[in-house]
This record gives C-alpha cells, structure tokens and sequence, in this order.
C-alpha cells in the first residue's frame, strides 16, 4: 500500500520528511501549488499533471508497496514567484524550479512540468525503486 503524506508549507515538509528518512522506504515527493478557497491549486500545470500522476501511482500500487509520497505545496503564486525568499528554491537540496515536479527523494530523478504529464515516464519513476542516487 502507497503510504500518502501532505504539508502545507517548507518547515511541515521538512519536519515530515526528517521522520520519513528514518522508515529506510524510499520517498517521492510531490511539489504543487497551494489549493486556493475552492480547494484548486492557483498552477494550471498542477491541475492538469494531478489526475495523471494520481492514476499512473494506482497503476503501479505493486512498484510503490510502502513506498511514501508526499504532497507538498509550496505556496500561494505570489509565493511561489518569490524567486528570493522562498525556501524549496533556495533549499540545496531540492533545488525546485518548476511546478509541478516529483522527485525520488534522495536521488538526483525528477519530472518536472510537462514530464508529468507522460504516464510512460511516471511508470519509468515510479517502477524504478531501487535506490540508485
């Protein structure tokens, strides 16, 4: 079974994922923009990729048995388009640029924006558990 966490902001999301590191499972982490009052994210992106990466995660529940993923906002667009002040830009070990993105965490594999959109290569993440940074 998929182990699915959810932060709503930097000090949440390191917080949780300090404590996630400890289970040894490997971790994806989702960044997408904070839902706005009526509960949509304000990254257009964001919205098309979710039912994509939703159905290709159901698809490949067998690759991903205890795995964690982690929906994690990074903010409201004003920000997000702080380019000097927000913390998952300026954090070295994220590096995030675009939303949406998934990263296997502690590895250098990611899909960014448009990449999200391609269940062949959310399958190729996804199924590639093994810890190979």
């Amino acid at each position: 079974m998929v182990l699915l966490h959810h932060t709503k902001d930097y000090e949440e999301f390191v917080q949780l994922v300090k404590t996630l590191e400890e289970s040894k499972r490997q971790i994806f982490v989702i960044f997408t923009g904070t839902p706005n009052e009526s509960g949509e994210s304000w990254c257009s992106d964001c919205v098309e990729a979710d039912p994509v990466i939703k159905k290709q995660i159901e698809h490949n529940e067998e690759f991903l048995k205890d795995t964690h993923i982690v929906y994690a906002q990074v903010g409201k667009r004003e920000e997000w388009k702080n380019i000097n002040d927000n913390p998952f830009k300026l954090d070295k070990k994220i590096k995030l640029q675009f939303l949406p993105t998934i990263l296997k965490w502690g590895t250098l594999h990611k899909l960014q924006v448009e990449e999200c959109l391609k269940p062949d290569l959310l399958n190729m993440i996804f199924e590639d558990t093994e810890d190979n940074s």
